[in-house]
């Protein structure tokens, strides 16, 4: 061993050591974002898929004159989501979708699903629409 070259090892292992250690802080840092990531993911296709079967389910039904007496089935709703299931009814006379239920059928209905985590009620995870009609 050269005898200007002592103690350089030691440094050089600290060098080496801060190197290694900043690259694994960088690589866990990278693996829980890239984990938050796929969680926020999963959470979205849930919802979606609730969504999807629930207006599936509506569109297998018969048709409802009045959906709030005699309501359109649902489907099971996974732990930690909420349904809101919303109908607009075709007003013939006005050529618009309103609330509230016509004195007479236009037989054409605007059904909205709703799907809302339980963990965030005030934002909806994944919206859907659709129409439904009474075919003859």
């Amino acid at each position: 061993m050269i005898r200007d070259d002592r103690g350089s090892t030691l440094v050089g292992e600290l060098i080496a050591l801060a190197i290694v250690g900043t690259a694994l802080v960088a690589l866990l840092s990278g693996l829980s974002t890239s984990s938050f990531g796929v969680r926020l993911v999963e959470h979205h296709v849930s919802a979606e898929t609730v969504a999807r079967n629930q207006m599936e389910a509506i569109k297998a039904a018969p048709y409802q004159p009045n959906p709030t007496a005699v309501p359109y089935p649902t489907v099971a709703v996974p732990p930690g989501y909420h349904l809101d299931i919303e109908v607009s009814y075709w007003v013939t006379a006005t050529h618009t979708f309103a609330p509230a239920l016509p004195d007479t059928d236009g037989g054409l209905q605007r059904i909205r699903v709703a799907v809302h985590s339980l963990s965030d009620p005030d934002s909806t995870a994944f919206s859907l629409e659709g129409y439904k009609g009474n075919r003859p």
